[in-house]
């Protein structure tokens, strides 16, 4: 038979039953569908993610600062001593500030454990069975991953803050998006956004003291920065009023997480600080993550108080002229800002305290994660009709 001739089947044979030509396309289909996952199957399987790719959550969700073996020790401690008995080697600590202030490292810490334990898969099952040997490496890994994209962000925002800081009114002279060296207490504009809210910028006076440190103009007396703040400015006797609520902290936090492209939909600074920036027609214009975020891969569909610490962060130091990362700059100690703001939102006293810091975190979601927070309350609405409902029924 000719190689060109037709093979035998009933869909080359005239005058066939429909049922039979029925019957022979559904088994083409069913090869067709076989040979397709055949090939599926010959594909090279998905290569596991790199132990440092998985840490490149851990200073942006877990903590800046402190690395995987102490957070791990702080656990440990926890593990092996009694919970009446765990703060009994404070008593010899002194005064009773510096008692709580090593208590709250303490949870700090692990609070740091626990977010460690959320961000990279599998970490606890790896510390039941590693040996110490081969965890070090492990921790080794991680915090490569860890520190990496500390540096990307660095890089990043480096670029992103030069851009939104240019669109500013009387931002001269411009700064130059590759280089911070320009940047800082020596520039109008980032000196501005990086002074306390103690102290009057505008005033000439008192911005060639704190350019010059004279004795009580000092840059690092105080964490209420204005980039923090909507409209940079902020009340001295009312600290909290619009602090961590900054269009430029937003944006930072939206680089990072979701995408540039959401960073730039994000409204300087809301005229309602309740609601999510809108556009003409009343759309939401906050960012949202896109498929491939840093917000998607570490499944971080809401902001946590580690997650602004962090942006904060980034945020100063991209304003300052520094040259390279520093845990000090200007005498600005970014270890301790990056704790001050997680212990803002982590250790509260107060039930009124604990409802502003629930209203901050709400409206941050509603800035950077807006589905997310709208699905929430939709669930919590439907359910609490449900309850209702069958409450009434049981009378």
């Amino acid at each position: 038979m000719s190689a060109l001739t037709p093979t035998s089947s009933p869909l080359n044979t005239p005058d066939v039953p429909s049922e039979t030509l029925e019957a022979e396309i559904a088994r083409l289909k069913r090869n067709i569908a076989e040979m397709h996952e055949s090939q599926q199957s010959d594909r090279p399987a998905k290569r596991p993610t790199s132990t440092a790719s998985l840490g490149r959550g851990v200073r942006r969700m877990v903590s800046l600062y402190q690395n995987i073996a102490t957070i791990v020790s702080e656990a440990d401690r926890r593990a092996f001593v009694d919970e009446d008995d765990s703060d009994d080697d404070l008593i010899a600590a002194g005064n009773d500030e510096e008692t709580a202030e090593i208590k709250r490292n303490r949870d700090r810490t692990f609070g740091a454990f626990e977010e460690l334990l959320k961000t990279v898969p599998g970490f606890k099952a790896k510390l039941d069975v590693l040996s110490a040997e081969t965890l070090n490496e492990y921790y080794s890994m991680l915090m490569r991953g860890a520190n990496d994209a500390r540096s990307d962000d660095i890089s990043t925002l480096k670029k992103s803050v030069a851009v939104w800081v240019n669109k500013l009114p009387f931002t001269q002279p411009a700064l130059n998006p590759e280089d911070r060296s320009n940047r800082g207490l020596q520039h109008d504009t980032t000196g501005k956004l990086i002074c306390p809210i103690e102290f009057n910028w505008d005033d000439l006076e008192v911005r060639a003291k704190l350019r010059a440190a004279a004795e009580g103009f000092d840059i690092s007396s105080s964490f209420y920065v204005r980039c923090l703040y909507k409209g940079g400015r902020g009340d001295p006797e009312d600290v909290e009023h619009g602090f961590l609520r900054g269009s430029l902290l937003v944006k930072a936090f939206s680089v990072i997480f979701t995408s540039p492209s959401s960073a730039n939909r994000v409204a300087d600074d809301c005229t309602n600080e309740n609601e999510a920036p809108t556009d003409a027609n009343g759309n939401n214009i906050s960012s949202k993550a896109t498929k491939s975020s840093v917000a998607t891969k570490l499944k971080l569909e809401a902001v946590t108080p580690r997650t602004i610490a962090y942006a904060a962060v980034m945020l100063h130091f991209s304003l300052t002229d520094a040259p390279f990362w520093k845990v000090t700059y200007n005498n600005f100690n970014y270890e301790h800002f990056y704790n001050f703001i997680v212990d803002f939102f982590e250790d509260v006293d107060g039930v009124e305290a604990q409802k502003r810091v629930k209203s901050l975190l709400k409206w941050w979601n509603k800035q950077v994660f807006p589905g997310h927070a709208a699905a929430v309350a939709n669930s919590r609405l439907s359910a609490k009709k449900l309850r209702a409902q069958r409450a009434r029924r049981e009378v």
